[in-house]
Order: structure tokens, then sequence, then C-alpha cells
């Protein structure tokens, strides 16, 4: 998925979550797992659920943990397979969805559409 996918779903499940302006700053930790996006471990250990679960110990915080999630769970719907039970060797991807395709797109326009509605209108 591209950046603003991720931002998008993260600003919208956390609006769910919390009324707040913070959920922006917030969201930002789904763009984290893309940090290694120019490395050759791209999609393995900042896309497992081991680190997953760290970011949960250190930061003992939902907030950060769910945008971080999430954007595991988006990739998932990707061709580009995970390494999600590093560091085991398996990789796992649905291939539903192309990272930059037309319905990539869609789903940030969707998630800013249901943020938006969510933040605003359903206070």
């Amino acid at each position: 998925m591209i950046l603003p996918t991720h931002y998008t779903f993260s600003i919208f499940i956390l609006s769910l979550i919390k009324k707040d302006p913070s959920i922006f700053l917030y969201a930002t930790f789904s763009l984290l797992p893309d940090l290694d996006i120019k490395l050759k471990d791209h999609r393995r250990f900042l896309h497992s659920f081991l680190f997953c679960f760290l970011i949960l110990i250190i930061f003992r915080n939902n907030l950060i943990f769910i945008p971080y999630f999430s954007h595991i769970f988006l990739d998932y719907f990707t061709y580009t397979p995970l390494t999600l039970l590093w560091p085991y060797k398996g990789k796992y991807s649905l291939r539903l969805i192309k990272s930059g395709s037309i319905i990539d797109k869609l789903l940030t326009v969707l998630f800013l559409i249901l943020f938006l509605l969510n933040y605003f209108l359903l206070k």
C-alpha cells in the first residue's frame, strides 16, 4: 500500500477510538514499518508480528500500537509477501491489491471519507 493509504486508514481507525487532534500525530506510527524501504530487508523484521509486539511492550500505548499494526494488516492484502513470523522465513500475502494501483488510491479516498464522516459528523 502507498503511504497515504496507511495514514488515512490509521486516522480513521484512531478516530473510532478517540476524537482528538492528537490522532494525527499517532497515525504517523503507521508509516514506521516502511523505514526499511531502501534496504534489502524491506517487509521483513519491521513488518513482523514480533516487532509489533515489541512496539506494544516498549510504548505500552494502543494509540501507537494500532497504527503500526494497521500498516502490517493492510500490507497483508498486497501482492508483495511479508515475513509475519520473522525470524522464520515463511512469507505471507493475500495477493488482492497491487501497491500503488487505482484500488490502492481509491482506498485512500475511502478511508479519508470515512474518517471525515466519523470525526466531524458522528461526535
